[in-house]
């Protein structure tokens, strides 16, 4: 074999190497981002809501007496233990935020929820109610909002009302891609993460 043919050969093969290793990087960064996650539908959020709404309506109305007055509180779970809590107070008009990811800052984390004044115990059962009712995270107020699944950095919510939908929400609600309205009850939700698709996906 002649030199020039084994340098051909020996260059086509690192060609292929690189490409390979190339695919595999963009599929593990897709996996990452969860571009590799499963997308849920309209039929499969309908059919969850209908099978678990006494245990969804339970764990509203346990999670509003644990959270104090004049806050709204968004926990969301991961192998049973706080992932993310967000807490807002102060006026509707100027409200403000505190925000913890347990994998970032899992300090912070613990401090909000000891400002909740949260017991392990009542922790450990918010997260058994959720479960219950096939949740994973969950915010009070009207519409209580409940995150059904994750795909990637999006999150498939229920938002369930107390009372029938106002004219000017479901008219916000129309003007956007985010939400569809199911009933005057429930309203399903799919909110995009940093990166990835915004809207709700296409195939519900």
């Amino acid at each position: 074999m002649s030199t020039a043919l084994k340098i051909l050969i020996g260059f086509s093969v690192s060609i292929v190497i690189i490409f390979a290793a190339c695919v595999g990087y963009v599929f593990m960064i897709a996996d990452t981002l969860g571009g590799a996650d499963k997308n849920h539908t309209r039929q499969e959020l309908v059919s969850s809501y209908a099978k678990y709404r006494q245990a969804i309506q339970g764990v509203i109305r346990h999670y509003s007496t644990m959270v104090p007055a004049g806050k709204q509180v968004e926990v969301e779970f991961e192998y049973g233990d706080i992932q993310r809590i967000v807490v807002q107070e102060g006026p509707k008009q100027n409200p403000t935020y505190s925000l913890a990811w347990a994998s970032t800052s899992k300090l912070q984390l613990d401090s909000l929820v000891v400002s909740l004044g949260w017991s392990e115990a009542a922790i450990q059962q918010l997260q058994e109610k959720l479960e219950a009712a096939d949740c994973i995270a969950i915010q009070n107020g009207e519409p209580a909002v409940l995150g059904f699944k994750r795909s990637g950095m999006g999150m498939y919510s229920f938002n369930v009302f107390s009372k029938p939908i106002s004219n000017s929400l479901r008219e916000q609600y129309a003007r956007g891609c985010t939400h569809i309205i199911q009933s005057d009850e429930l309203v399903l939700e799919y909110g995009g993460g940093a990166i990835g698709p915004q809207c709700f996906p296409a195939n519900y």
